[in-house]
């Protein structure tokens, strides 16, 4: 018996980093009332940081060496997991890019993928957190999608905010109003192709 759980542990280690298995450092804590915390800076599962890699790679139309000579954007500075979010049965990523590139003011920016025709897209809009701190994955529901607790960046005073799924990405509404208030110093300068926000 024990040869063959040494001999188990030994495929594992081979197959895993070709097969991308879903190997987690420093599981995310399940709480009671079944909310899902997930530290960033803490916790990467393999698969979905490949993922959320390849997914950059692509929005950015970079090569790997093209990313890491651009923002210094690799495997490595790669946070993500994976999660269902509705509940369907397929799991979406949720992560973040340590790069300067996904960095501002505001926090680092999150990223949701939802796999679409085997495609994946960002269906997070302006969400921007402190990597530092925890993001919670609540029971509670919007539109079938489950609540996202996250703190803002020292921009926001390290303030809690819950992003809502809208129907078509999740948002937080006062988070865009804080956004809106810091735009008013960049009058005369057209922010919108950075931010998606018209002023």
């Amino acid at each position: 018996m024990k040869k063959i759980w040494i001999l188990f542990l030994i495929f594992l280690f081979i197959t895993c980093p070709v097969l991308g298995c879903p190997v987690t450092k420093n599981q995310p804590i399940t709480h009671p009332d079944g909310t899902i915390e997930y530290d960033f800076s803490k916790q990467s599962q393999t698969k979905a940081s490949k993922i959320l890699y390849k997914y950059i790679l692509k929005d950015l139309n970079k090569t790997p060496k093209e990313a890491q000579d651009f923002a210094n954007i690799t495997p490595k500075t790669v946070s993500a997991f994976e999660t269902d979010l509705n509940g369907d049965g397929k799991k979406e990523i949720i992560g973040v890019v340590f790069s300067t590139y996904y960095w501002g003011t505001a926090g680092y920016s999150l990223f949701i993928l939802e796999e679409k025709a085997n495609n994946y897209q960002n269906i997070a809009y302006l969400l921007n957190f402190e990597p530092l701190k925890e993001i919670y994955i609540l029971n509670k529901k919007t539109n079938k999608y489950k609540d996202i607790q996250f703190y803002g960046s020292s921009a926001h005073n390290f303030k809690s905010f819950i992003a809502k799924f809208n129907k078509q990405e999740y948002v937080n509404i006062e988070q865009i109003k804080l956004f809106k208030e810091y735009l008013k110093d960049f009058s005369g300068y057209d922010v919108s192709e950075i931010t998606g926000i018209k002023e």
